[in-house]
């Protein structure tokens, strides 16, 4: 039988948490967050931020932890990941999806398909940072229609700073 984990096996996890602003995890929460990100005991530990990330985001969500848990009684290791692939990739595009919603109004459906795959093109961090730089998609979204408009080979949303975002509508 294998020991039950405490809040000692993970003191660079507390830490982490500690220093987030998430010190309210208790060891239970850290324990079963570390159980999904790794169920196999790979060689490679998970990082104290994976551990913190997951157990606010998962752990602490009953109906997310629900699916985690499902998903982590998958067997095969492959079929596990096709599933948690399938989910990521299911809540990357609703996230995406809300986002779309600041589209102009009147656009075709081959326009806002553009529109969306300038947005979908981002690394997911990248996605993010837009996101929460530009919540009303005032500034990026023009920036993905004149992208679109113009067949323009480089993408404006990908790199550098986005100066002046803050959105077009107050």
């Amino acid at each position: 039988m294998r020991r039950r984990l405490g809040f000692e096996d993970f003191p660079a996890a507390a830490g982490q948490a500690a220093r987030s602003g998430t010190s309210g995890l208790t060891a239970a929460q850290l324990a079963e967050a570390k159980r999904l990100v790794d169920p196999d005991h790979e060689p490679t530990e998970p990082t104290p931020a994976q551990i913190v990330c997951v157990a606010r985001v998962v752990v602490l969500n009953p109906t997310v932890d629900e699916i985690a848990n499902d998903m982590a009684q998958i067997q095969n290791a492959d079929l596990r990941e096709l599933v948690m692939t399938d989910y990521l990739r299911c809540a990357y595009n609703f996230v995406l999806d809300l986002y779309m919603r600041f589209a102009p109004a009147g656009l075709s459906h081959p326009e806002l398909g553009c529109i969306r795959s300038e947005f979908s093109r981002l690394e997911v961090g990248r996605l993010a940072e837009v996101m929460v730089l530009d919540p009303d998609a005032g500034y990026t979204g023009p920036l993905a229609i004149h992208a679109c408009e113009t067949g323009a080979k480089t993408d404006p949303l990908a790199h550098g700073t986005l100066p002046g975002m803050g959105g077009g509508s107050s």
